[in-house]
């Protein structure tokens, strides 16, 4: 059995597919170049975030709960998806940036079908991204849930006082 590599582009309607790769390629670089500054301010901005909920809120609580004989087991999973899914996140933006310069590395007026090849590699690795970004924030989302409710179940009970009864 022989088996041959298949194109993406091999994959939609070819005719005119290559040349106007090749006419555009010069506009669809810089357009590409905008999307990867784009993506770096914002990969740099989540990350941050999610750097800072992880080690200013969901640490220190879970740690303040474990001083206190308060540990709960529901925010401490919750904070080891956390950090795994912020290391996913990161390597998932690695792998999309990579993917990313090699793409651009390629000159799309010689080889069009190559580039186009590489550029749904590239929309593979932004959807891994996305999906990582999606993870965290649910993951952020749930913590917050969950803090909400340990804050509940933690508020004092109020007993009503009954008309004529005295403060002890």
């Amino acid at each position: 059995m022989l088996i041959s590599p298949v194109s993406a582009l091999d994959l939609v309607n070819t005719e005119g597919k290559e040349d106007n790769i090749r006419g555009n390629c010069d506009s669809i670089k810089q357009s590409i170049k905008r999307v990867q500054n784009s993506d770096r301010n914002t990969r740099v901005s989540l990350g941050r975030s999610y750097q800072q909920i992880i080690s200013d809120f969901v640490t220190p609580l879970n740690v303040r709960l474990v001083k206190n004989n308060r540990f709960d087991g529901n925010l401490n999973e919750i904070q080891k998806n956390l950090v795994s899914a912020r290391e996913t996140f990161n390597q998932d933006y690695i792998n999309y940036s990579q993917a990313l310069e090699n793409l651009l590395s390629i000159d799309c007026k010689s080889n069009p079908r190559d580039f186009y090849d590489k550029l749904f590699d590239v929309r593979g690795t932004r959807a891994k991204v996305a999906e990582s970004t999606n993870t965290m924030n649910s993951l952020v989302k749930k913590h917050a849930d969950s803090v909400n409710a340990l804050k509940t179940s933690l508020m004092p009970i109020e007993i009503p006082v009954q008309e004529g009864a005295e403060n002890v």
